[in-house]
């Protein structure tokens, strides 16, 4: 045993719920650790996308009391791709592919203290199938986690500095104007560009202030406010969103939709003055 045990896992994966695959998740870690509670961050990432993944993990951590962490958002599952386990400096466990999905996560954990490579074994399921280890591998691995057992008990090492490394690209600042990353849209259509407050400030925004918005050959003004309610519905609005973030997007609208824009487009903000 190490470390004792964990009263709550933590859950993320691009599932959805029109299929069995949560609920099965949830009866395997039941079925091995009936005193854990399941938390669900969200299945609602979009199919395959592990960076936005990464990110909705990485950003809801610190709401998240102590717990094993679980995350699968995994394209590559059954080709060569490593499953993991980890163990972070702050002495925190994360489950998942070997994508790049945990990085962000354990980057703002202390980094990777230790990590092993699972495989069929007394701590997965009888068999595993390519094709879910979701279900086989990483949920059982995961409950045994937090009943205590050792991280080496689960697989052979992997160095740290093998692991898949998730690198967001950042914001270039030039002549006052931002070229900026979209970095993930959510449920509404709000854009989240790769972008905070403190370089949009820095090419000019304060409060109120109007920022040209280019999306590709399209031009469109917004003002930089604290909230949807500072503007009018259906009126467009640059904002720091709940994760510190620069988001734009349109007051009770779909800002993704409209202006047809997707995760990795490029947007162009420069303040009026």
């Amino acid at each position: 045993m190490e470390g004792g045990p964990k009263k709550f896992i933590t859950f993320l994966s691009d599932f959805g719920h029109e299929d069995d695959f949560v609920g099965t998740c949830h009866g395997v870690i039941k079925q091995i650790a009936p005193e854990v509670e399941i938390i669900d961050i969200t299945h609602g990432v979009p199919r395959h996308d592990v960076p936005g993944g990464a990110l909705v993990l990485a950003n809801t951590l610190p709401y998240m009391p102590e717990s094993v962490i679980l995350a699968v958002v995994d394209p590559g599952v059954g080709t060569g791709r490593r499953p993991l386990a980890m163990r972070t400096g702050e002495g925190r466990y994360l489950v998942g592919p070997d994508n790049g999905l945990l990085s962000l996560a354990a980057g703002r954990l202390g980094g990777i203290e230790a990590a092993v490579e699972l495989a069929c074994s007394a701590y997965s399921l009888p068999e595993v199938c390519k094709t879910f280890e979701g279900r086989d591998l990483f949920a059982p691995v995961a409950a045994h986690l937090s009943r205590g057992v050792g991280l080496e008990a689960l697989g052979a090492p992997v160095p740290a500095d093998e692991i898949e490394q998730l690198h967001l690209p950042e914001a270039v600042i030039s002549d006052g104007k931002i070229t900026a990353t979209v970095i993930y849209i959510d449920h509404f259509g709000n854009i989240e560009l790769n972008l905070d407050r403190r370089q949009l400030e820095s090419a000019g925004a304060g409060p109120g202030a109007c920022i040209e918005v280019t999306l590709g050959e399209e031009r469109v003004r917004a003002p930089f406010v604290q909230s949807y309610a500072d503007v009018a519905p259906e009126e467009l609005l640059v904002y720091e969103d709940s994760y510190r973030s620069i988001s734009f997007s349109i007051n009770q609208g779909d800002a993704a939709r409209t202006f047809q824009v997707i995760v990795g487009d490029q947007l162009t903000l420069q303040v009026l003055r």
